[in-house]
């Protein structure tokens, strides 16, 4: 009796001949096996994402109204600081004008010839000229009662006079400065309100923050615009990104400069090459991913945002490694021989198909399927 003479890579023990015979002693059962093959291996991650244009983000605007006006429509080119959208915003209209009305009044009240601080001045000229009137008729008193003229009551009358008058006179004086000093800082807090106000009203004309390409504009004029509304997007015209999705398990192998394999169904058949730049420190906790951020080392010739890719981050790569196909290989890391013994492995490089043998096993070591 004979068996098979050579057994090749995925052979299968058994197989009937009309040549040969198998005599098998209980009942026939059929093995697959193989051998392990030099090769090369490349260790990667896989992610899915999308492309962006480099600056890409959404526009918002920062109070609430009706759009009266769209300056720009998709494909348009803009400068940062050029006007996008106005907004009608009636609030901040009004706001701005009670705050000119309210400065114009202080500033009025707070000058030099207000008609406030004129009537202070008026009352401290009346204190002083009143005090000066008792402060002379308290001297002369007091001369007289030297003399042993008048009487100690006329002497006590004149004293409490000028007293009072004194006591006018910087009270007077005190509020013709308290007066000052409070419309001074109302009118600086005026001036503030009113450039506030002017900056609110402002906010009414939404502008472009970067150089660059109006992609998208979702609303048209006579809606209403609101904070949570997206108005547009916009990005760069000419440099773009990959924005791609790593699960958390895998994550921790990920840095920046690491090769990336790329491939879009916009242009079907080709790998494009990129490289990883940023890694987002913070996991989206709903889909439990991590953003990671790439660049193209040669960009196709035409691209547009949320373009859909996928992806195969570079971990590690060996030209000349011993390969076994990674079904032949158990979770612990073990084989099977064709003798029916199991032999431990150390494992090197992996992808999904095949596994890179270190030691346990050479290239003629036939291992069945287990």
């Amino acid at each position: 009796m004979m068996l098979l003479g050579s057994i090749q890579y995925g052979s299968r023990i058994g197989r009937w001949s009309p040549f040969l015979i198998v005599a098998l002693s209980a009942c026939t059962e059929e093995r697959v096996t193989t051998r392990p093959k030099e090769g090369a291996i490349t260790e990667s991650v896989y992610a899915s994402g999308v492309v962006k244009a480099l600056d890409q983000y959404v526009v918002h605007s920062q109070v609430n109204g009706i759009l009266l006006m769209a300056y720009v429509t998709e494909g348009d080119t803009v400068e940062a600081g050029d006007p996008l959208f106005l907004i009608d915003d009636r609030s901040s209209s009004l706001a701005s004008r009670k705050a000119e009305v309210n400065l114009a009044f202080l500033e009025k009240n707070a000058s030099s010839n207000s008609p406030v601080l004129a009537q202070l001045r008026a009352s401290v000229t009346r204190a002083r000229e009143s005090l000066e009137n008792d402060s002379a008729l308290y001297a002369k008193q007091m001369r007289l009662w030297e003399k042993q003229i008048g009487s100690e009551n006329d002497l006590e009358q004149r004293r409490l006079a000028y007293t009072t008058s004194r006591a006018n006179y910087e009270a007077a004086l005190e509020a013709y400065a308290e007066s000052r000093d409070r419309l001074r800082t109302e009118l600086s807090l005026a001036r503030s309100d009113l450039e506030l106000s002017k900056v609110a009203e402002d906010d009414r004309t939404v502008r472009s923050w970067i150089d660059g390409v109006v992609y998208d504009v979702s609303i048209e004029k006579g809606e209403l615009a609101t904070t949570q509304r997206a108005l547009a997007v916009l990005g760069s015209a000419e440099d773009f990104l990959l924005e791609l999705n790593v699960d958390e398990y895998d994550i921790v192998r990920i840095a920046p400069g690491q090769r990336v394999l790329v491939t879009m169904d916009s242009y079907r058949g080709q790998v494009m090459e990129a490289i990883v730049t940023k890694v987002d420190p913070l996991m989206d906790e709903r889909s439990r991913t991590f953003s990671v951020e790439a660049v193209f080392l040669k960009p196709p010739s035409r691209l547009y945002p949320n373009l859909t890719a996928e992806a195969n981050i570079v971990i590690r790569s060996r030209q000349e490694a011993l390969l076994l196909p990674a079904n032949y290989v158990t979770i612990d890391d073990r084989v099977i021989l064709a003798s029916g013994d199991s032999v431990a492995l150390e494992i090197g490089l992996r992808d999904l198909e095949m596994v890179e043998v270190i030691s346990g096993i050479d290239a003629s070591t036939v291992v069945v399927l287990p």
